[in-house]
């Protein structure tokens, strides 16, 4: 009973999961391995991990390479991180560097600094029994309505899922916020950008400019025509004056003679 109390409480969990990180890689630019981007930063979320008191969740986020090279200066990027997030409502439990090697392909492997933040979430902070009792109520009078979930035949029991999934979710999107907002600012202060980064974020798919550039290729062309249509007219007007005057001269000598 205990195995199948897990299974189906870390299914609730990871669908909260699944779901934040669907709509995160939709709003910004999806990444492999259900990563995102937005402003110069990867951002992951990993999977929860149910314990006997609460729920714990790990998120990351990236330090910009271009920072690395200089001594000293990834660690305080992450320092200046770490604090921003101590400092919001919901506060990790841990901050910590880590460093990440990825296999792009075969032969290259990418190393990578990360600010990583765990989040845990009492069973209390989940759901409480006055809130299972207003949900119970609602089912019962017709006002909401909650999905089937397989494993769970009571009602409480599935008003207890629903609640956990919701309290992740909005938890969860809550903790990523703050760590996109404790990126942003950061990277004001070290005056970087996501060109210097050399990502583009979420605005990647607008792209006016190429078509500004055919239309001044095409207003420049004509005015090319033209220019090059007077330096040949005017060449013609002062060579013939030039070519009258030696044939007067030459007349010239001749009656002389």
């Amino acid at each position: 009973m205990g195995n199948l109390r897990e299974k189906i409480f870390c299914g609730a969990i990871n669908d909260s999961l699944d779901r934040l990180r669907n709509e995160m890689c939709h709003k910004y630019k999806p990444k492999k391995e259900n990563r995102f981007l937005t402003g110069g930063i990867t951002y992951d979320i990993s999977a929860g991990k149910l314990t006997y008191d609460g729920v714990q969740l790990e998120m990351s986020s990236k330090i910009p390479q271009e920072i690395a090279p200089i001594k000293g200066l990834n660690l305080k990027y992450f320092r200046d991180v770490r604090d921003m997030m101590n400092k919001g409502d919901k506060k990790p439990v841990d901050v910590k560097m880590e460093n990440i090697i990825r296999s792009t392909n075969i032969q290259e492997l990418k190393e990578r600094d990360y600010v990583k933040c765990t989040f845990f979430y009492k069973n209390s902070e989940l759901y409480t029994e006055d809130e299972i009792d207003k949900i119970v109520k609602a089912v019962s009078t017709g006002k909401m309505v909650l999905p089937e979930i397989p494993g769970i035949t009571t009602l409480p029991g599935r008003a207890v899922i629903f609640k956990i999934r919701e309290s992740i979710y909005h938890g969860a999107i809550k903790n990523i916020m703050d760590m996109i907002k404790a990126n942003e600012t950061v990277m004001k202060k070290y005056e970087l950008s996501p060109k210097k980064t050399g990502a583009i974020g979420e605005n990647a798919e607008k792209k006016p400019a190429a078509g500004h550039t055919k239309k001044t290729a095409q207003k420049t062309a004509p005015s090319k025509t033209k220019t090059k249509a007077k330096s040949k007219t005017k060449t013609k007007t002062k060579t013939k004056p030039a070519v009258k005057a030696k044939k007067k001269s030459a007349g010239g000598k001749g009656k002389k003679k």
